[in-house]
């Protein structure tokens, strides 16, 4: 009998797990998630681990979040200044004159296009970052069980005692977990 979570098997589980994992360490800001997320991968009983990942995972979705979301400010304000805005720190007698001034920190001739080339490649990995740290947080979900917080699913439902004539505890044991646990 093959152990299912949310539809995979363990080892599917493991491997959408490791990659990732992989892809959070290749985008990342917070790297430490994808590294936890691949160690888990591995040791999937362990239950401190899978919380580790778990807010690491929601740390770093957040992180990611907040860092495009400045991203894309910029690359609007940009626009709608028409590139003065970058130039701000540098004085000219004309704005239409971009020759390299000695106060000014950087080539003013080439700001423009490399801000917004740049900050444009970088909001795709803030945001594909964003998405696989999401993933990596609803895996962990799945592997912690919670319940949902959302939706009639996480009202408790009190149901009534019955007796029972068996009075030994119902034990099964869990692949995942290593050991046996009471129903």
């Amino acid at each position: 009998m093959c152990l299912r979570l949310g539809g995979l098997s363990v080892s599917d589980f493991r491997k959408v797990l490791m990659k990732t994992g992989l892809v959070l360490v290749v985008l990342g800001h917070v790297i430490t998630s994808g590294i936890a997320a691949i160690v888990l991968s591995r040791y999937l009983p362990s239950i401190p681990l899978r919380w580790a990942v778990f807010s690491s995972s929601v740390a770093c979705a957040l992180l990611s979040l907040t860092c495009a979301l400045g991203l894309l400010a910029s690359i609007v304000v940009t626009f709608a200044t028409q590139g003065r805005a970058l130039l701000a720190a540098c004085t000219f007698e004309s704005p239409e004159l971009l020759a390299l001034a000695p106060d000014c920190p950087f080539d003013p001739t080439r700001i423009y296009s490399s801000s917004l080339c740049l900050w444009g490649i970088s909001l795709v990995f803030c945001v594909t970052e964003s998405v696989f740290a999401v993933r990596c947080a609803q895996l962990t979900h799945q592997l912690l069980e919670l319940r949902p917080w959302w939706g009639k699913s996480s009202h408790h439902m009190v149901r009534p005692a019955t007796p029972s004539t068996d009075l030994t505890p119902h034990i099964s044991w869990h692949p995942l977990l290593g050991s046996p646990h009471s129903l």
